[in-house]
């Protein structure tokens, strides 16, 4: 029986874009960076996500697909991988 465990980190930081957002029109775009980190002794990769995006408001996006901006990374024990997406939603925050 094969008793490993993976730990995978995730850290999201996001940024308000102004420049491309319509508050009058209930629009407010978001970029996201979002870094994975194999935290885990043994390597990982990334197959799938599933991303939960929620506005003020309480109205959810969700997010699926294979990989990650058409990417499917393996990482080592202690490595890392970053990229950036974005999201539109209709309130100032989520």
């Amino acid at each position: 029986m094969d008793t490993t465990r993976h730990r995978i980190g995730i850290e999201v930081a996001t940024v308000y874009l102004a420049d491309q957002s319509e508050p009058r029109e209930r629009r407010f775009v978001f970029a996201y960076t979002i870094t994975i980190r194999n935290e885990g002794p043994v390597p990982a990769q990334l197959m799938t996500r599933h991303w939960i995006i929620t506005d003020a408001d309480g109205r959810v996006q969700e997010v699926r697909g294979d990989g990650v901006v058409g990417e499917q990374p393996r990482l080592a024990p202690g490595q890392g991988f970053r990229y950036s997406s974005g999201a539109v939603i209709e309130t100032p925050v989520g």
